[in-house]
């Protein structure tokens, strides 16, 4: 498995997500941005990202098609529901809805850390031996 972490995120807004990409890259994580489920779906066979940081509402879909395009990947990847602002509701359906977790802004480091090594190991358990990343 390549352990390089890759990650694609999708949002039409600068906040809460515009932060976000300069925080993973400080964390060594590879990323592209998209803005659309369009964009997703046609990015995602060409990057394989281990995680998927996406905003709650998007221009053509949300957070649960997000999640529903992950789950169609042959691989195994986590998606990350970006929150613009304390919401219960959506935390708990984000989770209910096998969201790997949800964040919120302002990002600290060693929360932001926390988050990306625990999806990169709940990846590495989900990975089979004979699975082989590019």
């Amino acid at each position: 498995m390549d352990d390089r972490v890759r990650a694609i995120l999708v949002y039409d807004r600068p906040h809460p997500l515009g932060s976000l990409k300069v925080d993973l890259l400080d964390l060594s994580v590879e990323t592209c941005c998209v803005r659309t489920c369009q964009e997703l779906q046609q990015l995602v066979p060409q990057i394989r990202p281990y995680l998927i940081f996406t905003d709650t509402e998007l221009p053509d879909g949300s957070w649960a098609d997000v999640v529903h395009m992950a789950d169609q990947a042959t691989w195994p990847i986590d998606v990350i529901v970006v929150g613009a602002h304390k919401d219960m509701p959506l935390y708990v359906s984000a989770l209910e809805g096998v969201a790997f977790d949800f964040v919120l802004p302002p990002f600290e480091r060693q929360g932001l850390d926390f988050v990306v090594e625990s999806a990169r190991h709940h990846i590495h358990r989900r990975t089979r031996p004979e699975e082989t990343r590019p």
